[in-house]
């Protein structure tokens, strides 16, 4: 098998440590006033790093694990098409969760504190150009570290896109590093997550709740592969033996 549930579940234990420690650390996170360059970065590269755009570029970089490890062309194609399954998987969970919870960011209630908007929930009733423009009204109160990714995604909040992805990439390449004796990689991978989550919550972009959801979610998710896995290795040998 290409993944195995016990590492799966335990790269899910240790992501779920570091998640906890970015939920205790952000209670002292101000969404107001000016903050260090090198965090607000560093931060931003993080949410990157799992965003719409980055996240091609790390899907790039975690898809070379399997050649890393020198699998036999046959385990790579399996390995690869399980984690498009999980990707997809994750895909539309983030997006059916988001149009039933409504679940408003938490920026919207700095909004709502500072005037910008009525109330939280009222941010929503607003077209896509009055939110971006109630959003620049903040200029000079709210970082500018902080104000692009509040223009830029102005929907719901539950559950963490964000979060859900790295969750996923963590448990899933993490479980297979783990079998092949690669445990520094597989910490590093959920740190890596870990930061994700925390990166979002510094933003203002969610609540706790939405990453310890994300982080539930993903692994329901990656506890699925063995089952595609088996599904993909008989649809592979039918089509072998119809040739």
């Amino acid at each position: 098998m290409v993944f195995q549930k016990k590492y799966g579940l335990m790269c899910a234990v240790l992501l779920c440590m570091f998640l906890s420690f970015s939920a205790l650390v952000s209670v002292r996170f101000s969404f107001v006033g000016e903050v260090n360059d090198a965090l607000g970065a560093a931060f931003s590269f993080l949410s990157w790093s799992a965003g719409s755009k980055g996240f091609l570029f790390t899907t790039a970089l975690l898809c070379a694990i399997p050649f890393f490890l020198k699998w036999p062309r046959l385990r790579v194609l399996v390995c690869l098409s399980c984690f498009a399954f999980v990707l997809g998987a994750s895909f539309v969970t983030k997006t059916v969760l988001k149009s039933v919870t409504q679940e408003a960011r938490p920026y919207t209630y700095v909004l709502q504190d500072l005037g910008a908007v009525d109330s939280a929930d009222g941010f929503y009733s607003l077209s896509s150009a009055q939110r971006v423009k109630a959003i620049d009204t903040m200029k000079g109160s709210v970082s500018e570290w902080r104000l692009p990714h509040w223009e830029g995604e102005t929907n719901y909040s539950f559950p963490s896109g964000h979060t859900i992805f790295a969750a996923c990439a963590a448990i899933f390449w993490g479980a297979i590093l783990l079998s092949e004796g690669h445990r520094l990689l597989a910490v590093m991978l959920a740190m890596w997550a870990g930061l994700v989550g925390m990166s979002r919550l510094w933003l203002g972009m969610h609540w706790s709740v939405d990453l310890f959801g994300s982080l539930v979610f993903a692994t329901g998710i990656c506890l699925l592969v063995p089952i595609a896995e088996i599904a993909i290795f008989r649809r592979g040998r039918t089509q072998n033996n119809q040739a």
